[in-house]
C-alpha cells in the first residue's frame, strides 16, 4: 500500500510545539540537570549559548510530563498524602546554581521528602524497576541530593509514571553529605570556567546527537549564536563566583545575568560561535 503523505494538520501542530519552546534559555545553572556527565553542554547552557530548535514531537513530550506530574499530585493528595512547597525554589552559589522541586510530602513515613515525579516510557520504566534510578540516570540522583542538601532534608521520594501503561513506581533515597559537596563544586567549576569545559563524551558520540548544544560544540558547528546576553559576550569574565563585564564604557559586576545588552559582542567581532 502507497505511504500518504503526513497530513498539513500534523505538521502544522508540530511546527507550533516547537515554535512554543522558542531559544532562550535559562538565566542559571540547573540542579535537574547538574549531574549530567558533559560540563561543557552545562556550561553552554549557564552561559546562554542558543540551544538547537526542539523538534514539536519531542516538545509535545516534555509538556505531556508536566500533565503527568498533575496527574500523580491529584493521586497522591487523594490517597491521603499531604503536598506542601510546590516548585519550591532552591538558590545558591550568589544565584547561579537554582533548582525547583516538585514538593515535599509528607506521610511517606514520619520524616518529610523532597518528592519528585517523572514520567517514563515502558522500556525505561522497567529499567527503573529493575537497576534503580540511580544507576539509570545519575542525573535525577544529583537532582534530589541538591534538593536535600540546600533544603535541610535528609530524605527523598520519586514517584514515576509509565506513560503507556499508567503504572508507577516510587523509590526512596537518603542524603549524601559527600557527594551533595561534590555536586557543589561541579557547579563553582562550571560557573567559574573562563572558556568551555572539556566534552563529555567522544566527538560524534550517540548522546550528542540529543545535546541542545551539539552545533556549538562540533568543529563544523552550524549553529548562529542569535542570544545576546551575558554569558556569550567577549567582556563577561568570571572572578571567584561572580561574573563581571569588562566592557570599557561600564566595567561592573553583573547583577542581571542573561538579560540582553546593545554592548555583547562574540570574539572577534564575528556572530558565530568562536571555538
Amino acid at each position: 500500500m502507497a505511504t500518504l503523505p503526513q497530513p498539513q494538520i500534523i505538521t502544522d501542530m508540530y511546527e507550533a510545539a516547537s515554535r512554543a519552546r522558542g531559544t532562550k534559555g535559562r538565566s542559571y545553572l540547573g540542579m535537574s540537570g547538574i549531574g549530567g556527565r558533559c560540563e561543557r553542554a552545562l556550561w553552554y547552557g549557564f552561559r546562554g549559548y542558543t540551544p538547537s530548535a526542539l523538534e514539536g514531537r519531542a516538545q509535545m513530550i516534555f509538556n505531556l510530563g508536566d500533565l503527568v506530574e498533575q496527574e500523580v499530585l491529584k493521586w497522591l493528595r487523594a490517597a491521603g498524602y499531604r503536598i506542601a512547597e510546590q516548585q519550591r525554589e532552591f538558590v545558591a552559589l550568589n544565584g547561579y546554581f537554582r533548582g525547583h522541586c516538585d514538593g515535599v510530602i509528607e506521610g511517606a513515613t514520619k520524616r518529610p521528602h523532597i518528592l519528585e515525579i517523572k514520567s517514563a516510557s515502558s522500556r525505561r520504566f522497567k529499567m527503573f524497576q529493575k537497576d534503580g534510578i540511580r544507576a539509570v540516570s545519575e542525573e535525577y540522583w544529583a537532582q534530589v541530593q541538591c534538593y536535600m542538601g540546600y533544603s535541610g532534608l535528609d530524605r527523598a521520594v520519586w514517584v514515576v509514571m509509565n506513560k503507556d501503561t499508567c503504572e508507577l513506581y516510587s523509590e526512596r533515597a537518603h542524603f549524601a553529605k559527600g557527594e551533595f559537596k561534590a555536586l557543589e563544586e561541579k557547579a563553582v567549576r562550571i560557573i567559574n570556567a573562563r572558556d568551555r569545559p572539556p566534552r563529555g563524551y567522544p566527538e560524534g558520540a550517540r548522546d550528542c546527537g540529543w545535546c541542545a548544544y551539539a552545533g556549538h560544540c562540533a568543529s563544523d558547528g552550524p549553529y548562529v549564536q542569535t542570544t545576546q546576553s551575558c554569558g556569550s559576550c567577549c567582556y563577561c569574565e568570571p572572578e571567584r563566583g561572580r561574573m563581571f563585564c569588562r566592557f570599557p564604557a561600564h566595567p561592573n559586576e553583573i547583577t542581571r545575568w542573561g538579560e540582553f545588552c546593545l554592548d555583547w559582542k562574540f570574539k572577534q567581532d564575528i556572530d558565530r560561535v568562536p571555538f
